[in-house]
């Protein structure tokens, strides 16, 4: 490992230790911080590391069960979350992971909640976040002739009921994020896309371009090869291609044709490191195998942590929270 890889996952290192302790008052009661807007609790921990500013920041946390979660810092300051991972098994992702992290940081409220589609793993870290902060836009990208289970239906209502703007994506919008920022959604197109039965609501995901400069990141949801294809097909090379790469559905992807045509210098794979009852049963290798192939550089959150990518707009630094597994 390079010393300047070494640097990198010190720092974030850093940044991960403080909301970790207040993820222990979390669960404890110790310390409890207030979370309300206009009401939180001081100044954020001495620990915490500030991004530069008008750097953009984006987390992908590592979870405690399965599935996704990205904090957007913009170059402005504000605090956004893209997906907010799952509760499972007496285990919250919102609770434990993202709760702390706004608070540590210091934000007053939450600009936004963007769902890529939903699934569990995808939205249920945002209960939490809904009741315990401020949260000024709901967004998701639901497929037309999509079956809500009850429970997402539940949480568009408890954002409304908490105040937030509640909002429909579809292909071609542009969301007003951040003024140093060009934030366009590039899928799911109105007309849908056609699909196997059980990647519906997979290959529907909102896929989110984001750039900073000359810095583009590329955040693609779960879709599968149905979505990946609509893609390429409705998309230029140029608008496809990225600096950084959220992998599709969690590494659980082969298409090395979208891998080719998206270049990617870094990926970041949000899974855990192996699954019983998948398969593969360990996707950080299978998104190894697809994008070490176009020379791009792979992180995975079982095996690294915690990964932050730091962008001035003209470079991307990526720091891990812990030395690979």
């Amino acid at each position: 490992m390079t010393a300047a890889r070494t640097a990198r996952r010190a720092l974030a290192g850093a940044l991960l230790a403080a909301f970790a302790a207040f993820a222990a008052c979390e669960k404890t009661g110790d310390g409890a911080a207030r979370h309300a807007a206009g009401d939180d609790g001081g100044a954020a921990p001495s620990a915490f590391v500030p991004k530069p500013a008008g750097a953009l920041r984006l987390t992908i946390f590592e979870l405690p069960v399965h599935g996704l979660a990205i904090a957007v810092e913009t170059p402005a300051g504000a605090l956004r979350f893209v997906d907010t991972g799952a509760k499972a098994d007496e285990r919250s992702s919102g609770k434990e992971v993202l709760g702390p992290f706004v608070t540590a940081s210091g934000a007053r409220e939450i600009a936004g909640i963007t769902i890529s589609h939903p699934d569990r793993d995808h939205f249920e870290g945002a209960r939490y976040l809904l009741k315990r902060f401020a949260v000024r836009e709901f967004a998701d990208g639901l497929a037309a002739d999509a079956k809500l289970a009850d429970d997402y239906v539940e949480l568009r209502e408890q954002a409304r009921s908490a105040g937030a703007t509640v909002r429909m994506l579809r292909a071609g919008d542009v969301l007003d994020w951040d003024p140093a920022l060009e934030v366009t959604v590039l899928a799911p197109p109105t007309a849908g896309i056609a699909t196997r039965r059980k990647d519906h609501e997979n290959d529907h995901s909102l896929v989110l371009r984001v750039r900073h400069g000359t810095q583009v990141f590329l955040l693609p949801g779960d879709i599968e090869r149905a979505g990946a294809a609509s893609l390429l097909a409705a998309h230029p090379t140029a608008t496809l291609r990225a600096d950084v790469l959220v992998a599709p559905h969690h590494g659980f992807f082969d298409d090395a044709k979208f891998a080719a045509t998206v270049a990617p210098k870094h990926v970041v794979v949000s899974c855990q490191a192996e699954y019983a009852d998948k398969e593969p049963r360990e996707p950080g290798r299978l998104a190894e195998q697809l994008f070490g192939a176009v020379a791009a550089q792979v992180w995975v959150t079982a095996w690294d942590g915690t990964v932050t990518i730091t962008s001035d707009g003209a470079n991307s630094t990526v720091t891990a929270s812990r030395p690979r597994r």
